[in-house]
């Protein structure tokens, strides 16, 4: 082995000087222009020395002979190999830019230009951040990328000072070009204040010159959803509901829509709205469509721009619509269906007394409070309370819990009745025998359950633990399964939903599925997010034709609107038209009025 290694490092000498001389070669053909004749050295020496330095060498040169030769294919799958393959490169950054340029030119504009500002970010090379720099302004100025697009590079990566500007003054023509004249304003007037080179700035100059005379311009349309997160498939069939509608409504070209991503983040919510209001000539606002950053959205509106409507479509808490007169919750809130549960059982059904069995969650306890609340403002009383966990087979320690309140309540008055000192005195014996075998009678039973099977299966509880009284509910309720769950014990039960045609000839319901269908190819969800986010922009498009003084005045003083699910009526910004529901052998009812006694 010793006498043979003075050969190998010689060999491996030659070889590395061997290649040494390919890469000068390859590197003096493309110095004078001849750069497709240095394309075959470099993939050969590339290919046979890939892991070596020579090869990473070639490989940055090969690539850029294929950018040259518009070889953009192999270009990138060739940048793309040395990417990741080569993390720490000192070649890395020329690649990455080949490897950006190469995907703007296939289309991918976004992507490629985020690449290069990223390269900004991160470079200590003067000279690969000098040549990524003019690459990205050239890029840039194309007018190749939306607005949305370069304000979103704008926020991500503020690198540098001029292509900060670049990015503003495209901006600033975008929305000049779309009719946005105050948000083009806005945006060179940035420029202007951001201290960028003279032709820039004179180029922003020119472009404030001519907007004179122009006035706002094309009225916006703010949409807030969430576009990313954990909730980006209801923010997607809410913007496929607006643009339906804004397409049906034949407002392409007259009003614009600024779509923002609140990533169902209150403060991300706020920012948006902050900025599009700022930046541009907001007229509405549809959304958001989580209660959380609706709330935190129509605080500021409502106390900033009552001029600017807002439209939650599915938001439910309760109290968002008092933020202002301009706020609007299209959606029938928690606290609207328990209040008209509340109404008829009190009412209709002189009903006083209650039991609530509330599910665990913030549906549950949000809808008890307010059946409660409702409840006792019309001179009614909840008697007794359980939490109970959904999903379970089996209640039988909740309804034990609840007949013993029920016995207490029952033994003080046969008490009060017998003229007893003791009102809470009980007969051991007569205990006994009525929790074994006596059903007890609560008059009104409400149970606000999230969804139909398991307000089924509580009604089948209720009855097999011997408690009777009149079953309530509320939304949760609707559904194929309480019918299924709870067979003949739902009869004669009665629960609120948003005003709908429960016969199935609602034909604004009908013509929606099927316009829905044919804009996006599959049918609306059962969510009813793309519904009621239609219904919203259609109440703005429809004002807004009108041509109003003040757009909010115009929703608020509109008795009604039709929409996908019934109609819209608005009191002080909550859509109140709420319906009750009962079974009837086996079949869902409308009830009207007050059922004959």
């Amino acid at each position: 082995m010793k006498c043979l290694l003075p050969f190998v490092l010689a060999a491996g000498l030659a070889t590395t000087l061997f290649a040494q001389d390919e890469i000068a070669q390859a590197k003096s053909l493309i110095q004078n222009g001849r750069c497709a004749e240095a394309v075959a050295p470099l993939q050969k020496l590339y290919k046979s020395s890939f892991r070596k330095p020579a090869g990473e060498k070639a490989a940055v040169m090969l690539a850029e002979c294929y950018m040259r030769d518009h070889k953009r294919d192999e270009a990138l799958k060739l940048s793309s190999r040395f990417l990741e393959y080569y993390v720490n490169s000192a070649y890395r950054e020329r690649m990455e830019l080949a490897n950006a340029i190469v995907m703007a030119e296939r289309g991918n504009v976004y992507e490629g230009v985020e690449s290069m500002l990223r390269i900004l970010a991160y470079t200590k090379n003067p000279a690969a951040k000098s040549r990524t720099k003019d690459v990205a302004i050239q890029t840039i100025a194309a007018s190749l990328l939306t607005a949305d697009q370069l304000q979103a590079l704008l926020e991500k990566y503020p690198v540098d000072k001029d292509v900060i500007g670049w990015l503003q003054l495209q901006i600033g023509r975008e929305c000049q070009n779309s009719r946005r004249y105050r948000a083009a304003r806005y945006w060179y007037k940035k420029v202007l204040a951001g201290g960028v080179a003279e032709n820039l700035s004179n180029t922003a100059q020119r472009g404030l010159e001519s907007l004179e005379g122009q006035g706002a311009g094309m009225p916006t349309v703010l949409v807030l959803a969430p576009l990313s997160g954990d909730f980006a498939e209801f923010g997607a069939a809410a913007i496929q509901g607006v643009i339906l509608a804004h397409e049906k409504a034949g407002l392409q070209g007259k009003v614009n829509l600024r779509v923002a991503d609140t990533r169902a983040d209150a403060a991300q919510a706020l920012l948006r709205t902050q900025q599009a209001v700022n930046q541009d000539s907001i007229v509405a606002v549809i959304g958001p469509i989580m209660s959380a950053p609706a709330a935190t959205v129509a605080a500021w509106l409502g106390s900033n721009f009552q001029n600017i409507p807002m439209l939650t479509p599915t938001a439910t808490d309760d109290g968002i619509a008092k933020m202002g007169p301009n706020i609007f919750q299209v959606n029938i809130t928690m606290d609207n269906l328990a209040k008209s549960i509340a109404d008829f059982a009190t009412k209709c059904l002189s009903i006083r007394e209650f039991a609530v069995l509330s599910p665990l969650g913030g549906y549950g306890a949000s809808m008890s409070q307010s059946f409660t609340q409702a409840v006792e403002r019309r001179g009614g009383s909840v008697v007794a309370f359980r939490n109970y966990e959904e999903g379970r087979p089996d209640y039988k320690t909740e309804f034990s819990l609840l007949r013993d309140v029920r016995f207490k309540q029952l033994n003080r008055r046969q008490n009060i009745a017998r003229g007893a000192a003791d009102l809470d005195a009980v007969n051991a014996k007569e205990r006994r025998f009525y929790m074994q075998d006596s059903t007890f009678n609560i008059p009104g039973i409400f149970i606000p359950a999230t969804n139909p099977g398991d307000a089924g299966l509580m009604a089948g509880q209720v009855a097999f633990n011997k408690i009777s009284g009149v079953l309530l509910g509320a939304s949760g309720w609707y559904g194929r399964e309480l019918l299924i769950q709870g067979k003949r014990q739902v009869d004669s039960s009665y629960f609120s939903v948003p005003a709908m045609d429960m016969d199935g000839n609602n034909e604004n319901l009908k013509k929606f599925v099927g316009d829905f269908k044919e804009r996006w190819g599959d049918e609306p969800g059962e969510d009813k997010v793309s519904g009621l986010s239609y219904d919203a922009a259609n109440i703005v498009f429809s004002s807004l034709a009108k041509k109003p003084n003040s757009l909010t005045n115009a929703i608020n003083n509109t008795a009604n609107f039709p929409s996908v699910y019934g109609e819209i009526k608005f009191k002080r910004g909550v859509n109140i038209n709420a319906k009750i529901v009962t079974v009837n052998k086996g079949k869902f009812e409308t009830v009207e009025g007050c059922p004959a006694k």
